[in-house]
């Protein structure tokens, strides 16, 4: 059972699942709306309340701005009213991520998500606040801010935070620093106000335990329906949080880790059946040996059973 908590500047109710689906490539790179189109039916049918398109695992760095809008059109037709979704539109430029924002906007995002300036490893909090405000002067969609230190080199404190959202209209924030005591801290100083949500392998349990809003990244759609079963975290006995959080840290680490992010969770993806594609240049598909540890790693952590993981 999720639990039902309100927020006071977020239309959600209760921990979310927002899944990021991948965009499918051909072998020759080519963008496959067809198969992108599967994938977001496959997430509607199964746990989303949200989605984030275009982000790390939907190769969102590679597309160019017209894909960038063919991708959002496609699901704004897909998902239509059944819940609100984000479009990631971060460059390290960041008239061109707003004009990235203006082109999901008008193909019909219902948020944008977007990190702090990349590359530079390092940034004042007037810059990046500064960031934020531009974007929320220039597009009037609600935000999704994406703390990510891997990507960024810059984490977003909670000084920092309470400053972007005296300047942006924030009402999600996707949590991917990777150290749970500073999670910790963000659900405790803004879990009432949106869903804070987690991007740790390890930390998603805990994390739901505490409060946060819920769970966004790689990993927990390989479990199909299935996934929703985490949110019943606070009402299971102290083996079955255990068997879980150990059993789904693995599946969400063997994905993200095979091979360059993300053609680890495009092949999980496309030996249950499902139409993930290839990564893009310069990320390469799995080789063979890794494809079979990966396959071993999902039917030893129940992901790939009966005739899908002979098939796998």
């Amino acid at each position: 059972m999720v639990i039902d908590k309100s927020y006071t500047q977020s239309e959600f109710r209760g921990q979310i699942h927002c899944p990021a689906p991948v965009t499918p490539f051909s072998a020759n790179g080519d963008l496959m709306l067809d198969a992108y189109e599967d994938m977001l039916r496959y997430h509607l049918d199964t746990s989303a309340d949200t989605m984030l398109l275009a982000g790390d695992n939907g190769e969102g760095y590679v597309l160019s701005e017209d894909e960038l809008a063919q991708v959002t059109e496609t699901a704004a037709r897909v998902i239509g009213a059944r819940f609100p979704f984000y479009v990631h539109v971060s460059r390290i430029s960041t008239d061109e991520s707003i004009a990235r924002a203006r082109a999901a906007a008008d193909a019909g995002a219902n948020g944008i998500c977007l990190t702090p300036h990349s590359y530079l490893g390092d940034g004042t909090r007037d810059e990046i606040v500064l960031r934020y405000e531009a974007l929320a002067k220039a597009v009037a969609l609600p935000v999704m801010v994406y703390n990510c230190p891997k990507h960024t080199g810059i984490n977003i404190t909670t000084d920092t935070l309470e400053a972007i959202c005296n300047v942006a209209p924030v009402n999600v924030l996707k949590e991917g620093n990777g150290v749970i005591e500073h999670a910790t801290e963000v659900i405790g100083a803004f879990g009432h106000r949106f869903p804070v949500l987690i991007g740790l392998a390890r930390g998603l349990v805990p994390c739901l335990l505490l409060g946060s809003g819920g769970f966004v990244g790689t990993g927990p759609e390989l479990f199909g329906a299935g996934a929703r079963r985490v949110f019943d975290a606070h009402t299971m006995t102290p083996d079955e949080r255990m068997e879980i959080h150990t059993r789904w840290g693995a599946v969400i680490l063997a994905a993200s880790f095979a091979g360059t992010s993300p053609a680890g969770i495009k092949s999980a993806l496309n030996m249950l059946g499902l139409p993930a594609g290839v990564p893009r240049a310069p990320v390469r598909a799995l080789g063979p040996e890794a494809e079979t540890k990966l396959a071993a790693d999902l039917v030893e952590n129940g992901v790939l059973e009966g005739a899908i993981a002979k098939r796998a």
